[in-house]
């Protein structure tokens, strides 16, 4: 593998770690191309979706910066999703020139759709493996999230809320 990250068998098993979380990465958001394909969004729109997903109705400020997007692009994508019946804008009652956005009903299903395309996907690969496989692969992606939580804060969702969505 080109670019090694370390040297002997914690090097490969580091270099063996990162490729795999590139194909699930790959594999993932190939999928997810399709479903954007159907609901007319692209890459920038649905990191929007998920963000609000994640965080409920944000500043459009606050959507920019954590998009890593500049306040006049952030609004051209929010004018795309409020044109697509997927966000409404409204103002900060503490201060009107400040923008919130959050989702209509439209916007929450189309996200819950890219969400579950996701979870069929993921679902499917699952099936191939026995319940001891399974457990196995579940443990070490909880592991790996843990592990990186703390860094994430803000950034990882809430279990819980994340599971209560998906049931909607």
């Amino acid at each position: 593998m080109n670019g090694a990250m370390g040297e002997g068998v914690r090097g490969e098993l580091t270099d063996r770690f990162v490729c795999a979380i590139q194909i699930l990465s790959r594999l993932m958001h190939i999928e997810r191309l399709g479903e954007l394909k159907k609901l007319g969004l692209n890459a920038h729109q649905a990191n929007t979706l998920m963000m609000l997903y994640h965080h409920g109705p944000t500043r459009m400020g606050a959507l920019a910066n954590h998009l890593g997007s500049k306040l006049p692009h952030m609004s051209i994508i929010v004018d795309h999703l409020v044109g697509k019946g997927y966000l409404q804008r409204s103002s900060d009652p503490s201060d009107r020139r400040v923008v919130i956005c959050e989702f209509t009903d439209d916007g929450r299903k189309a996200t819950q759709r890219i969400i579950n395309h996701a979870r069929i996907r993921a679902k499917k690969v699952a099936e191939r493996w026995d319940f001891k496989q399974f457990e196995s692969v579940v443990e070490s992606l909880e592991s790996l999230w843990n592990t990186d939580e703390e860094r994430s804060v803000g950034i990882v969702s809430d279990q819980k809320k994340d599971r209560l969505f998906n049931k909607m």
